[in-house]
C-alpha cells in the first residue's frame, strides 16, 4: 500500500478536505493500492488539526519532519495561497519521495524555479498542477486536433492565485511559447492578450462578479471558435496523482509549471500598465 501524507498551513479548507477523498476514490475504481494516511498543519492549533484528523481517519503529525517519515509520497497543499508554498514545501522537496504541490505552485517564477531546483538537487519527483488542466473535454480536443491558433478563457478570481485554472487550460492546448502579453481594463475586468510565434494567441478575460468558466478554441485563423466545455476534471486528476505516485508518471512537466508562472506573472505586470506590452523573456531569466 502506498501511503500518502497531506501537509498543509491550516486543514480546515475545501482542499483537504475533499482531495484524499477523491484521490482514494479513483484508486479504487483504477485498481491502485493507495490511502492518504496522515496530515500535518504548520499553522493551526494542534487542537484543531487532532480534530480534523480524528474527523478524517488519518493519522496526526506534529511536524512536517515526522509527516514525511511515515508516508511514502506527499501532498503539499495550501491552495488558497500561494505565497507560503515555497517554505511549505521545502521539507517535502528535499525528502526524495515523490510531491504533488497543489496550485498555485508559487507566487512568482522566480520562486518556482528555486522549488524546482531543489527538488532536483534531491532527487524529488515533483508535479503541480490545477484541476482544470485535466477537463476530460479539454484533454479530448487536443489529442483530437492538436495545438490550436487562438484560445479564449473566461473566468473569476484574482491574477495572484485563482487564474492559475485559466492558464493551465491555455498552457495546455497552446504549449509553451508566449512571447508577450498586453491588458486592458480595469478594477473590475481585466483582459489579457498573450502572443505566440505565426500570429498565435491566446485571450484570457477575468470579471468581476464572478463568471463561471468558459474555453472557446480555435483550430486555425478563420475557423470558427468552438466552445469546449470545462466541468469533468476531478476524477481525470486524481488518475494522474495516481499514476504519478504509484508509476512515477509525470503529467506535467516543470516546464510547463514555468511557463504558467511567467505567464501569470507577466499578466500581473501588464494589469499594472494598461496598455503596454510586456515581454515574459526577462521573467525567464
Amino acid at each position: 500500500m502506498f501511503r500518502i501524507g497531506l501537509l498543509d498551513e491550516n486543514l480546515y479548507n475545501w482542499h483537504t478536505m475533499h482531495y484524499p477523498h477523491y484521490l482514494q476514490l479513483a484508486a479504487k475504481l483504477y485498481g491502485y493500492d493507495i490511502v492518504v494516511a496522515a496530515a500535518c498543519a504548520t499553522k493551526a492549533d494542534e487542537s484543531e488539526s487532532k480534530r480534523w484528523c480524528e474527523e478524517y481517519k488519518m493519522e496526526y503529525c506534529q511536524t512536517p519532519e515526522e509527516l514525511i517519515a511515515c508516508s511514502d509520497g506527499i501532498m503539499v497543499m495550501a491552495a488558497d495561497e500561494c505565497g507560503g508554498h515555497e517554505g511549505l514545501a521545502k521539507p517535502a522537496l528535499e525528502s526524495g519521495k515523490p510531491v504533488f504541490c497543489d496550485k498555485t505552485f508559487a507566487p512568482d517564477y522566480a520562486a518556482a524555479a528555486r522549488m524546482f531546483a531543489l527538488a532536483k538537487a534531491h532527487g524529488t519527483p515533483v508535479f503541480s498542477c490545477s484541476s482544470q488542466r485535466f477537463c476530460m473535454e479539454l484533454l479530448s480536443w487536443k489529442q483530437r486536433y492538436g495545438t490550436p491558433y487562438r484560445v479564449v478563457s473566461q473566468g473569476p478570481g484574482d491574477l495572484r492565485n485563482y487564474s492559475v485554472h485559466q492558464y493551465e487550460m491555455m498552457e495546455h492546448l497552446m504549449g509553451i511559447g508566449a512571447k508577450r502579453c498586453i491588458a486592458f481594463g480595469g478594477e473590475d475586468a481585466r483582459h489579457i492578450l498573450y502572443e505566440y510565434a505565426n500570429g498565435r494567441t491566446a485571450q484570457m478575460t477575468q470579471m468581476m462578479p464572478a463568471i463561471p468558466f468558459r474555453l472557446t478554441v480555435y483550430k486555425q485563423e478563420n475557423a470558427p471558435g468552438e466552445d469546449v466545455a470545462v466541468t469533468d476534471h476531478y476524477m481525470t486528476l486524481m488518475l494522474a496523482l495516481c499514476r504519478f505516485f504509484c508509476e512515477g508518471a509525470l503529467l506535467v512537466l516543470p516546464e510547463d509549471t514555468l511557463e504558467i508562472m511567467a505567464m501569470q506573472e507577466a499578466g500581473r505586470r501588464a494589469c499594472e500598465r494598461f496598455g503596454t506590452w510586456i515581454s515574459l523573456q526577462p521573467i525567464r531569466k
